[in-house]
């Protein structure tokens, strides 16, 4: 409420030295002037008469007086204590002082009509007809006894019809003398005919209060202003503090329940407690900004404040909330709009490494000279952003601010490396109201590279028969520029072989290893295989290794029968007879031929033999003896 206050004075000496005030005669009842008590106490003057309209948080303004009269008396001095009791003459040292009148003042919300009651509690401030309020706290009023007022309030006039002897006139002329005696030290004249109706509720009063303060309807808004730059930017959040549903009215400004600016609330929409809000200035309109308002039931001894919306009026009189009553009860908050630019940062990314480089980061400083404020902001370019040009555009900077840019982070990682320094043009710029400024951040990266080594490893007893082996090598790079094909010839003996090492791989690249052909034939198995590691990314200026180790292993003979020449039988120089080959296979020396082209070939061999046999014996039979 203070700074809502503040804010309208602010915006009322901003304005003309003082509005329209329609200066009008004769209009009984409709003013009432409290002084200096060293000049013109409480004068009733029925002029001037403020018709300025309400402020963006004005809830009641003064329509006039109600039930009062005259009354005289005297300002105690200031070493005088009220909670004494009411002194039976006039003390020494009191400043003379007769009100023009002592009673009720009314007020309404000039937006509903909702009206009220309500005393004066600040006889030394002049106050008129027309002049705007809000509601405030205890403390803001720096009145001292409101609790024994409060006492007063929730048991004499208007809240009873005590005290019920006399007319309501002199009823809240009573009332309104007791609660000057306690805030301001005021005595009435012993002459007064109300003198002792006063001395009586004070009496009371000091006797049984004072009571607490009331609990003021909750609604608020935090913060309460914030400034807006005329750029359009959003800004926030603003939250809601209230205990009910209260709609909102907007001046010169767009409010949403997002900072993205999607979700726009308009007049009369509903405001739930706790909602968080986000604003734009959208106009020249002032004041802007918004307010929030809900019914709600206010408590006698509720004081109201000059909410400072009256230009030409600096202060005006306290007042207490005589009964309770029904107001509309406002809050919100107030941008205040400036004159602002923006910069347009053009981060351009060049180079043969281009979007492989890291996260980089733009810093814009801007110092506005008005003001001596800084603004600091980060222009974020996220990594593998790709080659060419990104623009990010900041707004909402004060006009005339100077705005230094820098690249903390330039986008090195083990993937790229920067060449040379960024090239920043212009390094600095000044901002124009509703102007973008631009400035080009250039940076130009070259791809790091490191190379791939692939050694075979061949070991095992069966090392040196196996066939032929072939290892891939396929890494990620577009066109299978990196991919190998490595062959490892048949029958190479047992060792370490290291292949030709790729260089110049991509940093950041991936490449698998993998053998497609094994070397496995009909005379050695594959008994191992590992490949440590299977897959790499390669690191710029490191050789990545990878190690594939094959072990070899005779594959076993197999056990098989056959029959020798002249039939079965095992007998010497019979035809039967057979052959066992480990494991059931030919030796490594011979082919291996199927089972019944073996037998064919043995039974032929036999028949030769026969044959031989036969024609010897006949040959010898037909020599000629000697």
């Amino acid at each position: 409420m203070i700074r809502h206050r503040n804010r309208a004075l602010q915006l009322c000496r901003s304005f003309a030295k003082r509005a329209t005030q329609t200066f009008v005669v004769g209009v009984a009842g409709a003013l009432m002037v409290l002084g200096n008590p060293t000049a013109a106490h409480a004068e009733f003057e029925p002029t001037p008469v403020y018709n300025d309209p309400p402020g963006m948080f004005t809830e009641a303004t003064i329509t006039g007086t109600g039930a009062g009269s005259t009354v005289t008396g005297s300002v105690a001095p200031t070493d005088f204590n009220p909670l004494a009791g009411y002194p039976a003459t006039i003390p020494a040292g009191s400043t003379p002082h007769d009100p023009a009148f002592a009673g009720t003042i009314t007020i309404q919300d000039r937006l509903t009509g909702h009206s009220g009651l309500t005393y004066c509690i600040d006889l030394n401030t002049s106050t008129e007809v027309g002049v705007n309020y809000e509601l405030g706290e205890w403390s803001e009023t720096h009145v001292p006894n409101l609790g024994y007022v409060e006492y007063i309030l929730q048991h004499y006039y208007p809240t009873t019809d005590e005290p019920s002897s006399v007319s309501v006139s002199q009823r809240a002329a009573a009332v309104q003398a007791a609660i000057w005696f306690l805030t301001d030290r005021y005595v009435l004249d012993t002459a007064s005919p109300i003198r002792s109706l006063t001395a009586a509720i004070v009496a009371d009063t000091l006797a049984n209060g004072p009571s607490a303060e009331p609990e003021r309807p909750e609604l608020s808004v935090t913060p309460s202003e914030l400034a807006a730059p005329s750029t359009g930017e959003i800004v926030g959040p603003f939250t809601v503090n209230s205990d009910g549903p209260a709609t909102i009215r907007v001046t010169g400004i767009e409010v949403y329940t997002d900072p993205e600016g999607i979700n726009q609330l308009h007049d009369g929409d509903v405001v739930e407690p706790g909602t968080r809000l986000w604003a734009r200035s959208v106009s020249d309109t002032e004041p802007q900004g918004f307010v929030l308002e809900r019914t709600a039931t206010v408590l006698e001894g509720t004081v109201l404040l000059y909410d400072g919306s009256n230009p030409g009026l600096d202060d005006a009189q306290k007042l207490i909330l005589a009964r309770e009553t029904e107001l509309v009860v406002r809050a919100g908050a107030v941008l205040e709009r400036f004159a602002a630019g923006g910069v347009q940062i053009t981060k351009r990314i060049l180079g043969g490494g281009a979007g492989h480089q890291g996260e980089i980061t733009i810093d814009v400083l801007c110092h506005d000279p008005n003001t001596g404020q800084e603004q600091h902001h980060t222009v974020t370019i996220p990594a593998g952003a790709t080659a060419g040009d990104h623009n990010r555009t900041i707004g909402g900077i004060p006009a005339g601010s100077t705005c230094t840019i820098t690249e903390p982070t330039g986008g090195d990682n083990d993937q790229v490396a920067q060449v040379g320094s960024p090239v920043i043009e212009p390094a600095t710029v000044t901002i124009v109201a509703d102007e973008t400024q631009h400035a080009t951040v250039t940076d130009t990266f070259e791809q790091s590279a490191g190379d791939v080594e692939v050694d075979k490893t061949i070991k095992g007893p069966g090392a040196g028969k196996q066939g032929e082996v072939v290892i891939r090598l396929d890494c990620d790079v577009p066109g299978g520029t990196f991919d190998r094909r490595f062959v490892i010839e048949a029958g190479t003996g047992a060792d370490t072989y290291r292949q030709p090492v790729v260089s110049g791989v991509p940093a950041g690249t991936h490449c698998t290893v993998a053998e497609s052909t094994t070397g496995e034939n009909k005379k050695v198995r594959l008994a191992e295989m590992t490949i440590t590691p299977r897959s790499i990314t390669v690191q710029a200026g490191v050789t990545s290794r990878v190690s594939v180790t094959d072990k070899y292993v005779k594959r076993r003979c197999g056990h098989g029968s056959g029959h020798k020449p002249g039939g079965a039988g095992n007998k010497p120089g019979g035809m039967g007879g057979s052959a066992h080959w480990p494991g059931g296979h030919l030796a490594d020396t011979g082919a291996s031929l199927p089972t019944g082209r073996l037998a064919a070939s043995s039974l032929a061999l036999v028949l030769a033999g026969a044959v031989t046999v036969a024609v010897a014996g006949h040959a010898g039979r037909r020599r000629p003896r000697i």
